[in-house]
């Protein structure tokens, strides 16, 4: 079903090569991009609207709006969501693993990991990507939103709206507020990853505070906001005593993070603790631009850092089931089913931080533990 074509909003996309903040040459750069770049105007015979689409009132270039998105974003990668071959290592998770279930032997039993488990099943006919398929997941766990109709502007918006961005309601946008750009007097900074916010039906919640090296996404540091975004779908999740909790301070836990390096070795200190597996919302940062991309460090004590949504999981997919960031369901990491499996491509990258492939066993050690040891120290 895969597209073997390109429209002309590829040359627009290839621009996102060169996204720095305040580049004026990003395809989208915090606002709304080239409209050509996804609607076919006058569905004309030398820009038709795609011939696949059953029906397409928004005259888009694809059968549906994550099938527009993914005529520039499937691929390896830079700006990729969604790679051929599980290579991808953006902070996001890459996409391949919900269209490429793996199986594992498990105690003489046959298990299947990754598919529909892997992450959000976002609908993009053109490329054979469909709704979670699993009955009690027909809306978002821990929320209403309805499976059947998530597409990647179900959380991004294509048109860059910011918080206010009804007609003649906002002032321009100057910057992205992806990468930590200040915006010049008298404009403002698009959202963070062109998120939607409180003005989208149905979201109580505005983007999140982050910073990204670059279009690639490869490293990312969070300031505020993550979790409660996140709640605009998974409501039940924010706030729960039965669930774990998010946006509380880490505290006792930050300290716990600062000494824990791996099963057994607790030498950490609070200079170089980060782990990229494990991150954190650094509540110091007020804004992206006070976020340091290179820094090492671990949480500041008391309450100066969070616990999120994305300290566990990717927000797009993952190798893991439940999009997790490292094998919830293996008691060492170094056997983590996708590490283990025949299915899964040896140019996969299921372990990931900070642009770098990680091998966990070299990492951490043959007997590594879950990484919520990070924090709660049971190893």
């Amino acid at each position: 079903m895969k597209k073997t074509y390109r429209y002309s909003l590829v040359a627009g996309a290839a621009m996102l090569t060169m996204t720095f903040a305040g580049s004026a040459l990003a395809f989208h750069g915090g606002g709304v991009a080239d409209c050509n770049g996804c609607h076919t105007m006058h569905n004309s015979p030398d820009n038709p609207v795609h011939e696949g689409s059953i029906e397409n009132t928004k005259l888009l270039k694809a059968s549906d709006p994550s099938s527009t998105c993914l005529n520039c974003h499937d691929g390896n990668g830079s700006y990729h969501v969604r790679s051929d071959d599980g290579s991808n290592i953006n902070q996001g998770g890459d996409f391949y693993w919900v269209s490429n279930p793996y199986t594992v032997v498990v105690r003489g039993s046959t298990n299947t990991y990754g598919g529909d488990n892997a992450g959000h099943n976002i609908v993009a006919y053109d490329y054979g990507m469909a709704a979670d398929a699993n009955p009690s997941n027909a809306q978002a766990p821990g929320g209403t939103f309805p499976a059947a109709e998530l597409s990647c502007t179900s959380c991004h918006s294509a048109h860059g709206k910011v918080l206010g961005g009804t007609a003649g309601g906002q002032l321009p946008v100057s910057v992205s507020g992806s990468y930590g750009g200040v915006p010049a007097a008298g404009t403002i900074a698009g959202n963070y990853r062109i998120l939607n916010d409180s003005w989208y039906p149905g979201f109580t919640y505005n983007a999140p505070i982050a910073r990204a090296n670059g279009s690639n996404g490869n490293t990312t540091r969070y300031a505020n906001g993550m979790s409660e975004w996140c709640a605009n779908c998974h409501t039940q999740y924010l706030a729960s005593a039965t669930k774990h909790p998010v946006s509380q301070p880490l505290n006792g836990q930050g300290a716990n993070y600062n000494q824990y390096i791996a099963t057994g070795n607790f030498t950490g200190s609070q200079a170089t603790s980060w782990d990229p597996l494990v991150p954190f919302e650094d509540l110091t940062a007020a804004t992206g631009a006070d976020l340091n991309l290179a820094s090492t460090a671990g949480p500041a004590t008391g309450a100066a850092a969070q616990v999120m949504c994305l300290t566990c999981h990717r927000a797009h997919a993952s190798a893991h089931n439940n999009a997790g960031r490292w094998d919830f369901e293996t008691e060492y990491l170094a056997e983590s089913h996708a590490l283990v499996s025949p299915d899964v491509p040896a140019s996969a990258v299921p372990y990931y931080g900070d642009g770098a492939a990680i091998d966990v066993h070299a990492k951490y050690g043959e007997y590594q533990r879950s990484l919520c040891n990070k924090c709660h120290v049971q190893d």
